[in-house]
């Protein structure tokens, strides 16, 4: 190996190693190396190591953009409100449709609580989190299957199956692309994700709610003939196939992402023993005063009405108006994407309300705002006034997310506050198990414009009180302790 050679490769090793060009200097020195020479050979190896990190630095955010891309493609080809319609039409009832959804996401409160306290200690490999991506995909092909079979059971299984898998995918990606992207570094279109999210996704939403209307299941089927066979074209088939292939090529575009090196990690069935005793430990957080108590139960109320909602809103909104307007899914599409649009704005919406009112205003009129959705459901609203209630309905729950975390920050210490929001999934899903099945079993015996009756009744006389009570408990404690 020539001189100049074995210089430049010391040069790279010393600064792979975060090393001071001083310290460089001073160690090359001390071999007999000549300064001119290393103040050039430095300038090299600096110039090449630069150009190397900007082509990977440009390689992860070419792949982190295509991942993002196929992502929100995914979300908005088969979106909640379609899950549920299309699971209803494979024969359903109103009781499973809200027993499963209600379990999917007791199902994945636990697990995601479970593992935002594994990473804090240990650590998952990529290959964890694409195989939950994969899974998410997979499942999608599983509900087109039982959808065409006329299989609620099967529709079922897929459901949770897929639930498991974006939780396990969802909770590992943010983490993974923070430690492999700097924000400064992310580019134009990953740095304004939230916004271009929201366009694909909304996009995506309308065209596949055309798509399931133009080639609907019922009526005359059209047919494409291949390789002289006829095969009947079906949009909820196309829908979720996009949707399946979009979080499958999500997943594999994962492979090509390198991850950082770790030596050893705990398997994840030896960690279980250690996170019941969290648990056991960190309960007592929930229910050390009636503030912190009444917090959570207005979390367990909110969220309750808010899978339940997720399940039939969509559902009531097609098969009321299936035969007005733009069509079935393409009106469900039209109410959820003006919403999804909406939250764009709530964010700027509530800063400007935090300027101006309290705590407390906040969380009440956040969680009346939430309720116009239900309550124009109730009074069969028209269109126009299920698009606006829609985007009320998003906007209040960004103010209501906002005011609780405000008020979190006054009532607990910062260890304690992030204890609170590890564990609150994991505390509010035992209530949640029994809570549930009653609920679910409600909506199929009293149907479902008394149902919303009752998330409206709910969320105006018993949350929106409770939060107002929650307050004037704590500025008393406050007062009582100046």
């Amino acid at each position: 190996m020539k001189m100049g050679d074995e210089l430049l490769l010391l040069v790279k090793s010393y600064l792979q190693q975060n090393l001071s060009f001083d310290e460089i200097k001073d160690k090359l020195s001390e071999r007999g190396f000549l300064d001119d020479e290393i103040d050039s050979t430095i300038e090299k190896a600096s110039s090449s190591l630069q150009s190397a990190a900007n082509r990977e630095n440009k390689a992860l955010v070419r792949f982190f953009s295509m991942k993002e891309l196929f992502d929100r493609i995914g979300y908005g080809f088969v979106s909640n409100p379609f899950v549920n319609i299309l699971f209803y039409q494979s024969g359903a009832s109103l009781f499973l449709i809200g027993l499963i959804n209600g379990l999917r996401m007791v199902l994945s409160l636990v697990l995601s609580s479970f593992i935002k306290e594994y990473t804090k200690v240990h650590y998952l490999k990529k290959s964890f989190m694409s195989n939950g991506g994969l899974l998410f995909g997979f499942s999608f092909l599983l509900m087109a299957a039982a959808r065409m079979m006329h299989s609620p059971s099967l529709f079922a299984i897929a459901l949770l199956l897929g639930g498991v898998g974006v939780v396990t995918h969802g909770e590992l990606y943010m983490k993974f692309l923070k430690e492999s992207l700097k924000q400064e570094k992310k580019g134009r279109f990953l740095g304004r994700i939230a916004y271009y999210g929201v366009l694909i996704t909304s996009a995506s939403m309308l065209v596949s709610g055309f798509i399931i209307d133009k080639f609907p299941a019922s009526g005359e089927i059209v047919k494409w003939t291949i390789m002289g066979k006829q095969l009947p074209v079906l949009g909820y088939v196309i829908s979720f196939e996009i949707t399946a292939f979009a979080f499958i090529l999500s997943g594999y575009i994962l492979s090509f992402i390198k991850e950082k090196e770790v030596l050893s990690s705990q398997k994840m069935s030896g960690f279980f023993t250690e996170f019941i005793s969290r648990v056991k430990l960190h309960r007592r957080i929930f229910f050390k005063n009636k503030v912190v108590l009444l917090l959570t139960i207005c979390s367990t109320i909110t969220g309750l009405i808010q899978v339940f909602g997720t399940s039939y809103y969509g559902l009531f909104i097609y098969d009321n108006f299936k035969n007005d307007f733009f069509g079935g899914f393409l009106n469900v599409s039209i109410v959820f994407v003006v919403a999804i649009i909406a939250s764009l704005f709530g964010p700027t919406i509530t800063r400007k309300i935090q300027r101006n009112i309290g705590v407390s205003p906040m969380l009440v009129f956040g969680t009346l705002l939430t309720a116009m959705l239900p309550l124009a459901l109730f009074f069969h609203g028209n269109f126009v006034a299920l698009i606006v209630a829609s985007a009320l309905s998003i906007v209040g729950g960004s103010i209501v997310g906002v005011g609780q975390s405000l008020f979190t920050r006054k009532l607990l210490f910062e260890e304690e506050r992030n204890i609170y929001f590890s564990f609150l999934g994991l505390i509010i899903s035992v209530p949640m198990l029994i809570l549930v099945p009653l609920m679910a079993y409600l909506a199929q015996v009293i149907n479902l414009i008394p149902l919303f009756k009752i998330f409206v009744f709910v969320l105006c006389l018993v949350v929106a009180p409770l939060y107002f009570l929650m307050v004037l408990l704590y500025e008393r404690t406050i007062h009582a302790k100046v």
